[in-house]
């Protein structure tokens, strides 16, 4: 996990032991969860699993959730640490709860580079606080809010009903989805051509598969449309809360039973499937140099049976085939449409 440097503007008021501190951490906080000396008066709160796990394995008091801060009282809290997120409707659904935590003396600590869109959340912090102030150190920008909030609720950031699953219609599928996820309003183009794919690789077989595994599932788009495969077994893992929220949603809705794991790239799972899907997250700005793609392939290779077979689904320009050798025998290239290439992974 590459260091952060936006999240060093924020180590001091984490290491402060003076009142009680809500750290709400997404996957900027992995590299540091280590140095972050455990202690009664910090709690952690974070929508990833891997982040979670390695604040409980540091010691914290940790919280996996969808950000759902339901678990603290109005102005309860003395201090909020946040690293801004990606999507914009997560940060302000987080500073808007963070108005509503924190005690009348409390503070808020925010940082994140320029491209983060971060000096315009500090100007919407001063709609909220009524007052604070700016720092910058090379790209980074952090603002520190105390005192007196701004008391009109009309002032709230929109945050696209960040806390609720909604139905999307498409041509394709209808499901449930939400702000958080990438892609959360549309059907992913890799995992459509993976599935327009599937059927010829299937008809190919000569025993339909019995079991299948939706390798980081999101919203659960690659599980439904193979809802009528004759599987006695299907699991689908994610790494994020909203994303397991929003697949138990869809598969409640068309009644179909999956296990539905947190896990991080699969490495917690047990057993075997004769059919393993995957669209792995490079389009997030993942390099598949990374540790990320070892851990997808690794965690394929592992749970995959015998003769079952893992198909994944990148953009052309990824080099997986390279990788994928290192772990299975089997590496070749169904199909290629010129923007996406679905692999073939066999043992």
């Amino acid at each position: 996990m590459l260091h952060d440097s936006a999240f060093d503007a924020l180590l001091p008021f984490l290491q402060r032991d003076d009142g009680n501190t809500l750290w709400v951490a997404d996957e900027s906080a992995l590299s540091a969860m280590s140095v972050i000396i455990s202690r009664t008066n910090l709690s952690v709160i974070s929508n990833r699993f891997d982040v979670a796990a390695a604040a409980m394995a540091a010691g914290h008091l940790t919280t996996f959730s969808d950000f759902d801060f339901s678990l603290w009282t109005d102005g309860s809290v003395q201090r909020i640490v946040y690293r801004i997120s990606k999507e914009k409707p997560l940060v302000h659904h987080v500073l808007n709860h963070a108005r509503r935590l924190l005690a009348p003396d409390g503070e808020l600590i925010i940082a994140g580079f320029k491209s983060d869109g971060t000096k315009t959340y500090i100007e919407k912090c001063k709609q909220l606080f009524g007052n604070g102030s700016i720092q910058k150190s090379g790209l980074v920008y952090r603002g520190l809010f105390s005192g007196v909030k701004n008391s009109d609720g009309a002032n709230l950031l929109d945050d696209r009903d960040y806390e609720h699953l909604r139905m999307m219609h498409t041509p394709q599928l209808d499901f449930y989805s939400k702000p958080g996820l990438f892609g959360w309003d549309r059907i992913d183009t890799g995992s459509a051509f993976l599935i327009d794919s599937l059927q010829s690789f299937l008809a190919s077989l000569d025993i339909q598969p019995q079991s299948l595994l939706d390798l980081g599932c999101g919203y659960g788009f690659l599980t439904l449309m193979t809802r009528d495969l004759p599987c006695v077994r299907r699991v689908a893992t994610d790494n994020n809360a909203a994303a397991l929220s929003a697949i138990k949603r869809n598969a409640d809705h068309y009644d179909i039973a999956v296990d539905v794991v947190a896990d991080d790239a699969g490495k917690s799972l047990s057993g075997s499937f004769e059919l393993v899907l995957c669209n792995p997250p490079f389009h997030q700005g993942f390099s598949v140099a990374g540790d990320l793609t070892d851990r997808f392939l690794a965690s394929a290779c592992r749970l995959l049976s015998s003769q079952g077979a893992a198909l994944f689904v990148v953009n052309t320009f990824i080099g997986i085939e390279k990788k994928a050798a290192e772990h299975f025998p089997v590496v070749k290239i169904l199909a290629n449409n010129g923007s996406f290439k679905l692999v073939l992974l066999q043992k």
